[in-house]
């Protein structure tokens, strides 16, 4: 299948759109399309495109020079095994070019493809701090005020 993946720079990804693909694969169903809008377009981020309809997602977190973390990877579960994936993969790599190093981590099922992609996966542990909700009920300029104050 022909797919048009654009960045979101050369095209809107529409939130409300992402939302969508995410909630196919049961991710995030608790983010709001606002939280969506913003981390799209804090970038890089591509979309793949059939028609009017975004069929696929994929989005980096980067430091905008040495290292970047491929964050999503999403594929319409219509459009997937079509080369979709790897049109979003070669899309987000040329909007990384002049990183060092970027990573991903993906389930065990998706190696392959991460490979062909030119991955090569190593032996280090993901490890993941999850933020807990507030235990006082300070306001959140307050909570920070209070970590980083060092006058005293």
């Amino acid at each position: 299948m022909d797919y048009e993946i654009l960045s979101c720079g050369e095209r809107e990804i529409p939130s409300a759109a992402v939302r969508l693909l995410y909630q196919q694969e049961g991710w995030w169903q608790e983010r709001s399309e606002d939280d969506l809008a913003a981390v799209i377009a804090s970038g890089p981020a591509v979309g793949a495109w059939k028609g009017d309809q975004l069929v696929g997602f994929a989005r980096a977190v980067s430091d905008g020079r040495f290292r970047a973390y491929v964050e999503d990877v999403v594929v319409d579960t219509a459009h997937r095994g079509s080369g979709c994936g790897a049109a979003l993969m070669a899309a987000l790599h040329a909007e990384l070019s002049g990183i060092d190093v970027v990573s991903l981590f993906c389930h065990e099922d998706l190696v392959g493809f991460y490979e062909q992609a030119g991955y090569r996966f190593t032996h280090q542990r993901i490890a993941h701090r999850v933020a807990a909700p507030p235990t006082n009920q300070l306001e959140p300029q307050a909570r920070r005020s209070a970590r980083c104050d060092t006058s005293s």
